[in-house]
C-alpha cells in the first residue's frame, strides 16, 4: 500500500520527531511504500528560508503525493494548522486518515467531514507496530473504490436536481440506488 504520512515541523520536540522516525520505518517494516521525504531533515528555519515559489512548488509535489496514495497517515501531537490544512485535503480527494497521537497529546479534531474516515488513536513506542498494522487494515477494509462513467447532459441534470431538492451529493445518491438494488436482486443474493 501505498502510505502519505505527515506530521508537524514547527516547535516539535525531539521526542515527536523520533516518534515521526519510528512509525515510517515501522510502516515500511510491514511493506508499505512510504511518502514521506516532505518532513526528512525539515524544521521551522528550512521553511522559512523557502521562497514563495519554492513553498508552492512544495505544496504542489505533496498535494500529488496525496492523490496518489491509498492512505494518509498522520502523527499530530503536535498542533499544525498545516497538517489540519492537509487533513482536509485528504478527506476531500476521499482518503482514509489515520491520525496518530501520543499520550496526553489528543489533537482537536474538526468532524465535520469524513466521519466514516477519520480514524483517531493513541499509540506509544511499544504498541505502535500493532496499532499502525491494524488500523492501516482497517482503513484498506473501508476504502472507497473510485468508479467514474459519463452521462448524458439529460441524466447530469436530473443528478443535479437530486442534489440541490435531496441535499445530497450525487456520489451518495447513486451508491444508494445500487445498494437497494443489491438488496432488492435475487440473482446477486443466490450468487453470493
Amino acid at each position: 500500500m501505498k502510505i502519505y504520512f505527515t506530521a508537524a515541523v514547527s516547535n516539535v520536540s525531539e521526542f515527536h520527531r523520533k516518534n515521526y522516525q519510528l512509525i515510517i520505518e515501522t510502516m515500511e517494516e510491514l511493506g508499505h511504500t512510504v511518502i514521506a521525504s516532505h518532513l526528512k531533515n525539515k524544521d521551522a528555519g528550512v521553511i522559512r528560508q523557502q521562497t514563495d515559489e519554492e513553498a508552492l512548488a512544495t505544496q504542489k509535489k505533496m498535494s500529488q503525493w496525496k492523490k496518489q496514495a491509498d492512505l494518509v497517515v498522520v502523527e499530530a501531537s503536535t498542533p499544525s494548522f498545516g497538517v489540519g490544512q492537509e487533513i482536509a485535503e485528504a478527506l476531500a480527494d476521499n482518503k482514509q486518515v489515520v491520525i496518530m497521537h501520543t499520550a496526553g497529546c489528543k489533537p482537536h479534531i474538526l468532524f465535520n467531514q469524513g466521519q466514516e474516515a477519520i480514524y483517531v488513536v493513541e499509540y506509544n513506542a511499544s504498541n505502535v507496530k500493532n496499532i499502525i498494522s491494524d488500523y492501516i487494515d482497517y482503513a484498506k477494509e473501508h476504502s472507497d473504490t473510485r468508479f467514474n462513467f459519463f452521462i448524458s447532459p439529460t441524466i447530469g441534470s436530473y443528478l443535479d436536481w437530486i442534489s440541490r431538492k435531496k441535499k445530497l451529493p450525487r456520489a451518495v445518491y447513486l451508491r444508494r440506488l445500487i445498494e437497494n438494488d443489491m438488496k432488492e436482486n435475487k440473482e446477486y443474493k443466490e450468487d453470493s
